[in-house]
């Protein structure tokens, strides 16, 4: 097709003319990410004195951390990855930042359940506009050669948020402990943990001071595009594109979703079975907790992305399904073991390895999407894909950690046991999956890893 040609041309003059300005964009982007990350994860250090506070049980906490933050980001994903996959894809990420950082805010002058759980709901309102439109910006700035690689970093840098919002938060939450509860002007009283919460959005502002620095670049592979596909970008395409390979879809959207629930469970209710079992402070569970989610769950990205780029430098086409459905597996009696090891270091050793593996899924699995998916329909693609991973992993992840501690095994210290559970299980189901996907996988890609045709 002659706008191969014409894309191909694109990537080499946009890796000549402007490969600084590109890592300057994917910098921002990954800012953002750790940013989103970390107004996202603040709430799982916070889950004590919130119980104590608002007078809620692990389910309601599970709710909080996962279906308040999905319900809305679930909702709105496609919506606005139709405007990012139309319009103007800075501004809608503009928007998501000023959304999520005045939302986080909201849960700082959170007094009920209620209220908590709505500005929960605008932080993944928010939160749902970064993730589409950066995937569909990023092939727009680095050539084919270098876009597995920049998805990765900006994917990987999720998890480095992830593990930071521990590090510092666990830091700031003692902090503020110390310090007590403050009485403000035109605000009332705030708990330590409101003051967290509006710590954690303070950031907000300087990310978006630094998007004005970014740019709408040209869309590419669009410059020969005929009357009929000007509109490709409409959801009927993006309907015809999921039938013409509906195991392929199912197999990527349902099994990575597993697998996110799993990942998602670990990385709410460790610190909360830190604090409960082995009587860590949160202090110290941000830090060391922190630190491992900082190096192995972006570790794991990072390698698999590069395993995987190996493998099909091989011809291996089916590397980018191969390497997460074995991680997954290989996962699974790591995630049974680790809470239930007798002493807090036996339980971090074990941990580690599988916070790894189970991160591995995000980075090369991820970057499935963009490969099989047109320009045009890429971000709304995406967004489908983190619909579900939301709905599935962020829902059914958390919540049932928190529901098989109060209703099946009926003890707060026995959190240990519903870890053991229920990732376990996630990771199985997602790793088959995986495996089904395989077959279409590769009939599609070819020996040559090429992009899918439009049609």
């Amino acid at each position: 097709m002659d706008g191969a040609a014409t894309s191909a041309a694109t990537d080499r003059t946009d890796a000549v003319a402007v490969p600084a300005y590109a890592w300057l964009v994917l910098f921002i982007l990954s800012l953002g990410s750790i940013v989103s990350y970390i107004d996202r994860q603040i709430i799982n250090l916070l889950v004590e004195p919130i119980k104590l506070d608002l007078g809620v049980n692990d389910t309601e906490i599970g709710l909080l951390q996962g279906f308040s933050f999905a319900l809305f980001y679930a909702v709105l994903a496609l919506p606005l990855a139709r405007m990012a996959d139309t319009g103007n894809r800075v501004r809608v990420i503009s928007f998501g930042i000023l959304c999520w950082s005045l939302a986080t805010f909201g849960c700082g002058l959170a007094s009920s359940f209620a209220l908590l759980f709505i500005a929960r709901v605008f932080v993944g309102v928010g939160e749902a506009t970064l993730a589409p439109s950066g995937y569909s910006l990023l092939p727009d700035y680095f050539p084919k050669s270098r876009a597995s690689i920049a998805i990765s970093i900006f994917t990987g840098s999720g998890f480095i948020g992830s593990g930071l919002a521990y590090i510092i938060g666990g830091r700031v939450v003692t902090a503020l402990n110390a310090i007590g509860s403050l009485r403000l002007p035109l605000i009332g009283e705030l708990h330590p943990w409101q003051m967290a919460f509006v710590c954690a959005a303070a950031p907000g502002i300087v990310l978006l001071l630094l998007m004005l620095l970014v740019k709408e670049p040209p869309r590419s592979n669009t410059a020969n595009v005929d009357a009929t596909q000007a509109d490709e970008s409409r959801l009927s395409a993006v309907i015809v594109h999921l039938r013409v390979h509906p195991r392929l879809f199912t197999g990527l959207f349902i099994g990575l979703s597993m697998v996110a629930a799993g990942s998602f469970a670990i990385n709410t209710w460790t610190p909360t079975f830190l604090i409960r079992v082995y009587g860590w402070s949160p202090a110290d569970v941000g830090l060391v907790f922190g630190s491992l989610v900082v190096v192995a769950s972006a570790g794991g990205v990072f390698t698999g992305g590069a395993v995987a780029t190996a493998l099909m430098r091989r011809n291996v086409s089916s590397a980018n399904l191969l390497v997460p459905l074995v991680s997954a597996l290989a996962a699974i009696p790591l995630a049974i073991a680790f809470p239930l090891m007798p002493t807090a270091t036996l339980s971090l050793t074990v941990l580690a390895p599988a916070l790894f593996l189970s991160a591995v899924p995000f980075g090369c699995g991820t970057a499935v999407f963009p490969l099989v998916s047109p320009n045009r329909i890429r971000a709304q693609i995406v967004a489908i894909y983190l619909l579900l991973a939301n709905i599935v992993g962020f829902t059914l992840g958390p919540t049932s950690i928190g529901m098989l501690t109060d209703f099946v095994y009926r003890r707060p210290d026995l959190i240990g046991y519903s870890l053991a559970t229920s990732p376990p299980l996630f990771f199985l189901l997602g790793a088959g999956l995986l495996g089904w996907a395989i077959a279409p996988y590769r009939s599609l890609m070819g020996p040559s890893s090429g992009v899918t045709p439009a049609h």
